[in-house]
């Protein structure tokens, strides 16, 4: 649903006046104009004036409430909520998950609900105690059911007024719009935002064969193209990458992945990084970067290596024999990676591996000791994809308790292989009992997790993030195993140290294309853009401001 941005904001303002100074009461935003109520409280299957929750302000008012006017509704809505209540035929709510944590700049979520028998009109509540949110609108058709997108400033104060601060209730009530009588009510659900925005972005591959990047300092904007696969010379695609921390080097690897020939890229002028006078380059599928970005780790999925950036000299001797997919911490002291219990079967290395453990190697400043640190132990499964948290302090993996191949274990494709069973697991860098993401999990089949580079506070406490690629259904638009996607997953540290479930249920990253699959999103703390003089100098949908191409925001 797209509102009229400039009233709203208006609106709002008005609203959070009176949150902050005390006074309570409530506005109404109607596109169409004419007269509307407040809303009423009729929830939980209660009394007809009992709330969500207690919304007193702690000076005994009430939080001001803000009316929404949407399409398919208009100013007689409020009025035709004052039937009884029926528990028992309230609309479903499929998406999003009950309880989901988002970033407080995340740019929307949508709600997907199918209404029961006869039912055309919506009331939906947000409620939190500092503002009360409620939304007339009708049904906009989506699979078997209905979607409800807020609009860009609804959504930005919903936020703000909730970010850091505990969960936001909501529920659906819902009635015939046309010959009003028994009022349906779902169970309510929360969301809650995180104190502060998320910066940086990420990069990812989909399977149109490039890779996308997303700057959440255009939190509005959708994914962009960074990379195709003639600007790396290649023929088909671009596909497996790493970047280094500060977002400013790129190694991708290119076509066939047994083993890919990957390319070093400048990430702004997207130029092959000189390696004493030649391209950086080599054959392999998983990389990591050290802290600095003036080394790099390399695998081809039966062995690791140690390449210098500047000169493109491979040290002497193997870091890692018969152990692939490394990353180093961001602390620079250790080193994880996976070990599979026998060598794979192809000596020319493969992008999948089975029967794999962990292990760790520390590093002293020069060199990676010599003999690995079990650090999980494959027991029958297949443990992978490891990930250090950005202190470092944990790491994430993936784990198949049938200890399928991790090659064909991320996708929902029938040329695949067995059906994905991939989980999200943790365990303490230190070692110690790993512990399953089971709020995570609870959807299917999840792969390639990777850390966003910072931490943040939520009203818990401290929280970091997580994005995986998955082939579990999304609400009423992707059905389960239809198409891998990205999804994003809070973690909180205190829990996963008490050995209890760290995740938060996850949520569809919103800037990506729903039409092709998306993996490995690789997070860095700044987006480096290219340098320009004129927007002529952009790519299409970039503009060119203070020197550097950026999306275009009109």
């Amino acid at each position: 649903m797209k509102l009229a941005s400039s009233f709203l904001v208006a609106t709002l303002a008005v609203a959070a006046f009176a949150a902050c100074s005390g006074t309570g009461g409530s506005s109404t935003f109607q596109p169409g104009g004419g007269a509307a109520g407040s809303g009423s409280n009729l929830f939980d299957g209660g009394a007809a004036d009992a709330s969500l929750f207690d919304a007193s302000l702690g000076d005994g008012s009430s939080a001001p409430t803000v009316t929404v006017i949407g399409p398919g509704a208009d100013a007689s809505a409020p009025t035709k909520f004052g039937g009884a209540l029926d528990p028992a035929a309230g609309p479903e709510v499929v998406y999003p998950p009950d309880g989901v944590l988002v970033p407080l700049n995340m740019n929307s979520l949508e709600l997907h609900f199918v209404p029961a028998a006869g039912q055309s009109l919506f009331e939906i509540t947000f409620e939190s105690p500092q503002l009360r949110y409620v939304v007339y609108t009708g049904c906009t058709p989506l699979g078997a059911g209905c979607v409800y997108t807020p609009d860009d400033a609804f959504w930005s104060s919903l936020a703000q007024a909730a970010g850091g601060k505990p969960p936001v209730a909501y529920a659906i009530r819902a009635v015939d719009g046309a010959s009003p009588g028994t009022v349906g009510v779902s169970p309510s659900r929360t969301l809650a935002f995180t104190k502060d925005s998320l910066v940086g972005g990420l990069y990812y591959w989909n399977t149109s064969g490039t890779l996308e990047r997303f700057d959440f300092g255009y939190p509005g904007k959708a994914a962009e193209l960074f990379l195709a696969p003639a600007e790396a010379g290649a023929l088909i695609c671009v596909g497996c990458h790493v970047l280094s921390r500060d977002g400013k080097k790129l190694v991708v690897g290119k076509d066939m992945p047994m083993p890919a020939t990957y390319l070093g890229i400048d990430v702004a002028t997207k130029k092959p990084l000189d390696a004493g006078g030649q391209p950086l380059a080599g054959g392999a599928n998983f990389f990591s970067f050290s802290p600095d970005a003036t080394k790099l780790l390399a695998s081809d999925g039966v062995n690791t290596w140690m390449q210098d950036v500047a000169t493109g000299q491979v040290g002497a001797g193997l870091v890692v024999p018969g152990g692939t997919m490394p990353d180093w911490s961001a602390d620079g002291a250790t080193l994880v990676y996976a070990k599979p219990k026998s060598p794979p079967p192809l000596a020319v290395g493969t992008p999948g591996i089975n029967s794999a453990g962990l292990e760790t190697r520390a590093w002293n400043g020069s060199a990676f000791s010599n003999v690995g640190k079990s650090l999980v132990p494959s027991a029958g499964q297949n443990n992978y994809y490891p990930t250090f948290s950005p202190d470092s302090r944990w790491v994430l993996f993936n784990r198949s308790a049938a200890d399928h191949s991790s090659y064909g274990n991320g996708s929902p494709d029938s040329n695949s292989g067995a059906l994905p069973d991939g989980q999200l697991w943790a365990v303490a860098a230190g070692g110690g009992t790993p512990v399953a993401l089971d709020a995570a999990n609870a959807g299917g089949a999840s792969s390639w997790p990777k850390w966003a580079t910072e931490q943040m506070q939520y009203y818990g406490g401290g929280v970091m993030w997580a994005t995986f690629s998955s082939a579990r259904g999304y609400g009423l638009r992707l059905a389960d195993g239809e198409r891998s996607q990205l999804w994003m997953v809070a973690f909180d540290p205190q829990r996963a140290a008490q050995g209890l479930d760290p995740s938060y249920p996850p949520f569809w990253l919103p800037f990506q294309d729903i039409a092709t699959g998306n993996h490995i999103a690789q997070w860095v703390a700044h987006i480096e853009r290219q340098p320009c003089h004129t927007t002529s100098d952009c790519p299409s949908g970039q503009a060119c401001l203070n020197g550097f191409c950026v999306p275009n925001i009109h």
